[in-house]
């Protein structure tokens, strides 16, 4: 995955902070070996000027500074660079020899600059530098560009990780969108359904009555559809309607019954229309099914967690398992995945098989409405 460039706002400041990061590390480091030697010389007798010796020190770092600032700035510059490795040693075994060439002669004068020595005396300064000198500063070039491509590939593993997340959040949105986008047709189509049933029946009173039902449905359909989360009062109260228009239209034959657990349903979140397809594929099991028994719908607290249980249990078992409609298993299925795209394993769907009826569970975390920032729609 291609990691794509930060704003240029944002990249100006992660390199100034990068900048003086570098700065006051290598200060630091000038300061603690100033100090070292300074107790040292104060326990052989001496009376150093601590000043003196930072400036030394610092000036002797200022190089090491330089370079970590050069190629750090370049890592940012070309993050790219750490996925050719190749091109990563050749440049290592080119910039190292190269800042040694710069670095030592540099530093030799900016030391006898900084101890007031005549610049006459660099050359032979040069010729008499210790090895020692050149090999500390070619490990410490070395480790430094190290810790610096360490921290180059550890931000680059920590922008794809923060891309693969954000694709990942925006999949899922989309998903999500697009099964309540499934939902709400699929609601629209069978209620008209409903009501043309009722119309052709010509029972005018009983129509209109129906219609009255829809616009409540569909006021609430509009309002919820705009909002990631509702309250449980508000579903159940959604659900109640919808079961009351269904008994319009199919009378004594839609046998129904609830059982709410005493709570305040209006504190708890819930996904906007989601009983409505498990109400409907409840009711349109139930009105195909043998088992001549209600449907049956209990909501409860468990622990923490919301559960939603529909059931329909036959009066006589005739030892045949109930075998779900089409259309209601596929409502089951879009149900199912909406819910595992918003909640993932922190949700549990359980269909259980019965003699003639069926037993559906659906249980989902509890959430405070108030703290999802939600207002009851």
């Amino acid at each position: 995955m291609n990691v794509s460039p930060p704003p240029a706002s944002a990249s100006a400041w992660t390199a100034w902070r990068f900048v003086a990061a570098v700065v006051a590390l290598w200060s630091t480091v000038s300061l603690t070996l100033s100090w070292s030697q300074y107790q040292d010389l104060t326990q052989l007798g001496q009376t150093p000027s601590f000043g003196y010796l930072l400036l030394q020190y610092w000036v002797a770092t200022l190089m090491q500074m330089l370079f970590t600032l050069a190629v750090g700035l370049l890592l940012q510059r070309h993050p790219d660079w750490v996925k050719h490795p190749v091109r990563l040693v050749v440049g290592a075994l080119v910039a190292i020899p190269l800042y040694l060439a710069v670095a030592t002669p540099t530093s030799i004068f900016l030391l006898l600059v900084a101890k007031g020595k005549p610049l006459s005396g660099w050359w032979p300064a040069l010729q008499q530098w210790p090895a020692v000198n050149l090999y500390v500063d070619m490990v410490t070039a070395a480790g430094v560009m190290s810790l610096l491509l360490g921290w180059s590939f550890w931000r680059q593993a920590q922008a794809r990780r923060q891309q693969v997340l954000q694709a990942r959040a925006e999949n899922l949105r989309l998903r999500l969108h697009l099964l309540q986008g499934q939902l709400e047709p699929h609601f629209m189509f069978n209620t008209l359904n409903s009501i043309a049933a009722l119309v052709r029946g010509a029972d005018r009173a009983v129509a209109l009555a129906a219609l009255s039902r829809l616009s409540e449905l569909l006021r609430y359909s509009l309002r919820a559809s705009q909002r990631r989360w509702v309250s449980v009062a508000d579903e159940l109260g959604f659900m109640a309607d919808y079961v009351a228009l269904q008994r319009l239209r199919f009378g004594d034959s839609l046998q129904w019954q609830q059982q709410l657990q005493p709570l305040d349903w209006a504190r708890w979140a819930c996904p906007p229309l989601l009983l409505q397809p498990l109400i409907e594929a409840a009711i349109r099991q139930g009105l195909e099914s043998a088992a001549q028994a209600p449907v049956t719908l209990v909501m409860s607290r468990q622990a923490e967690c919301l559960v939603l249980q529909l059931r329909q249990r036959p009066l006589d078992s005739t030892g045949s398992v109930c075998t779900f409609l089409p259309e209601v298993q596929a409502a089951l299925e879009r149900v199912q995945e909406r819910v595992r795209v918003l909640y993932g394993d922190a949700a549990a769907w359980q269909c259980h098989p019965s003699d003639v009826g069926f037993d559906w569970q659906l249980s989902w975390p509890l959430r405070d409405l108030d703290d999802l920032g939600e207002a009851s729609a």
